[in-house]
């Protein structure tokens, strides 16, 4: 027994030295931090608008963690927002844990479903991408509480069109833009969903850096719109002159336009003009590839299939993605028709075209905006 518990304390001793000699050697707490999701949103909307609400899903957060390891994280939260409430106040729409020392640079959520109350009437509202997925500047979680502000910036566009028998009817297409930041120094009440507070300055300082970023990353070096009878030709180059990936989710046009519609007397088959004087004033669009899509609602969206990185599960369908110190030249070529009914045979579309001479704004939605102007030539 002598000998043993002289064993014993020989052990002790020699790990002893060998902790002070090499601290690392001791166990390792990991703090874990509080973390929020936060919603804020100047959202740009017709006269008249009253409600703007959003239901989102699916909001998973892109971690590095301590040890290097990376994923996906689900954070599994769901709910409905009233977007014109959050002007220069946040809402917490999620929240979870994470070890102090994790850095996020990605987030993702679903756009479920949007409702717009215009001038009293309740309408549906398609958005352009159904998936967003935002770059966060400055990701790295460095307090107990931290979070995530999204600045979720959209556009809802407003497009007059006419039914068969000439009556006026609109459409809603949301279309985003979005940028997000880390932020440290928030209140215990800011952890439970639904709290809403009060902007702080700093934070709205950096919200528009992050704006600004974007727009000095992604360039439209160059953009053209011509007319040729009912036929609309219009490109635009893009260029990312940053260091990091850029998400472009479409663009807008916005200007005077033409238009005309007929629709068919089935009593003396004498074609009646039913939309000279109704018009858009926004023409929104959608990125497959390298093409452009008008994009005028649910009955007008592109029939594709959601691709998925099967590594990282991200949906690129979503957005078109820039790499560092890519251009891509986007095209369209051919007649801007609104078909308000589905049966196209026995009701003709609305046709759109530029006004030749006329100037309009090109808008490029994505993380931040990027505006050109351009003019429409024969």
């Amino acid at each position: 027994m002598k000998y043993s518990a002289a064993a014993v304390l020989a052990a002790v001793a020699i790990i002893s030295v060998a902790l002070i000699a090499n601290p690392t050697m001791l166990p390792q707490t990991v703090n874990a931090a509080s973390f929020t999701v936060m919603l804020t949103d100047p959202p740009n909307v017709p006269d008249g608008t009253t409600l703007l609400s959003l239901t989102y899903s699916d909001v998973l957060l892109h971690v590095t963690y301590p040890n290097g390891t990376i994923e996906w994280l689900p954070v599994g939260a769901s709910g409905t927002v009233n977007l014109l409430s959050l002007i220069n106040m946040s809402q917490t729409i999620a929240s979870t844990t994470i070890p102090v020392g994790s850095a996020i640079d990605k987030i993702q959520f679903t756009i479920a479903d949007v409702d717009a109350v215009v001038k009293g009437t309740l309408y549906n509202v398609t958005a352009l991408s159904n998936t967003l997925v935002v770059k966060v500047a400055n990701g790295r979680v460095n307090e107990t509480l931290s979070g995530v502000l999204i600045d979720f910036n959209p556009t809802l566009v407003q497009i007059e069109a006419a039914d068969a028998n000439g009556t006026l009817v609109y459409y809603y297409v949301l279309v985003p833009s979005a940028t997000a930041i880390v932020i440290g120094d928030l209140n215990e009440e800011q952890v439970h969903v639904g709290t809403i507070v009060e902007l702080d300055e700093d934070d709205i300082e950096e919200l528009e850096e992050a704006d600004e970023e974007f727009s000095n990353d992604v360039k439209v070096v160059s953009a053209s719109l011509s007319v040729s009878g009912n036929v609309t030709s219009f490109s635009v180059t893009l260029k990312n002159e940053g260091n990091s990936v850029a998400r472009v989710f479409g663009l807008t046009l916005n200007g005077d336009f033409n238009s005309t519609g007929t629709w068919q007397n089935s009593e003396d088959d004498v074609d009646e003009e039913i939309a000279e004087n109704i018009h858009p004033e926004t023409v929104p669009f959608k990125v497959n590839s390298s093409s452009l899509t008008p994009f005028f609602g649910p009955d007008h969206e592109l029939n594709e299939e959601q691709e998925h990185d099967d590594e990282n599960e991200e949906t690129e369908h979503s957005a078109f993605i820039l790499q560092p110190g890519q251009s891509i030249t986007l095209t369209f070529s051919d007649v801007i028709a609104l078909q308000p009914e589905e049966d196209s045979m026995e009701h003709p579309p609305m046709v759109v075209t530029p006004i030749v001479g006329g100037n309009y704004t090109l808008r490029v939605m994505g993380e931040g905006f990027q505006t050109f102007r351009v003019t429409a030539t024969s």
